[in-house]
């Protein structure tokens, strides 16, 4: 995923091209350590949209987070979304192990339009995403670009929070940090609580992402890996 990237102590490119489906800020440390921020995806943020427009009510925990924050909430298409559950969980969780792991367009493709192959299991919810993409994807859109003139605004004033944690932890510890490497996927969800996927995979509600919380639970994870 292309995206802004900051490079710790060195200097700062700024790479992100609007069209892009997401935006990542990496932050490379010269002494190997990295931190990825991912925001503003468009294939998990779309899926959050299906699961508020749809009412699809599913179980909190895990990688499941609260429910999407979508103002105001479309209208849904069903009279009712409990048949979409089981496929709406798992379009989720691949669309999650996706885009936390690395680029793979083949499988974006077979999640995404224009045909949804990966949804053939579940006809009803594929006839659903098929119909209503436009809508979800206009929906993402205006929240990127209304996220990126924010970034850009705030630009190149220090290392950014990131970098600011592990600068802070190193002077608490007395050492440079050890090599270590994590990724924040951003997400606008109702929820107060920061998920782990794997070890070194962290799902953050966009609320918390801006408050002090983020600041105080980033300088423990860079205690507990540095």
């Amino acid at each position: 995923m292309v995206g802004p990237t900051y490079c710790h102590r060195q200097k700062i490119m700024f790479v992100a091209a609007a069209d892009e489906p997401g935006v990542s800020v990496r932050f490379a440390g010269t002494e190997s350590w990295s931190l990825s921020i991912d925001q503003w995806d468009e294939l998990l943020e779309c899926v959050l949209w299906f699961r508020a427009a749809e009412r699809i009510e599913v179980p909190v925990g895990g990688s499941v987070t609260g429910p999407p924050d979508v103002a105001p909430v479309p209208r849904p298409s069903l009279a009712s979304g409990e048949g979409l559950v089981e496929g709406w969980l798992w379009w989720w969780r691949s669309a999650l192990a996706t885009s936390a792991g690395p680029p793979d367009l083949a499988e974006l493709t077979r999640l995404g339009p224009p045909d949804f192959d990966g949804l053939a299991g579940y006809p009803a919810l594929r006839d659903v995403a098929s119909a209503r993409w436009t809508e979800a994807q206009a929906w993402q859109s205006a929240r990127k670009r209304a996220g990126i003139d924010v970034f850009l605004a705030a630009r190149g004033r220090g290392p950014g929070r990131e970098g600011a944690a592990v600068a802070a932890v190193e002077a608490e510890i007395g050492h440079k940090a050890a090599p270590f490497s994590a990724r924040i996927i951003v997400l606008p969800v109702h929820d107060r609580q920061i998920r782990s996927v794997g070890q070194s995979t962290f799902l953050v509600p966009e609320r918390v992402h801006v408050s002090s919380a983020y600041d105080d639970w980033l300088r423990g994870l860079v205690r507990a890996l540095a």
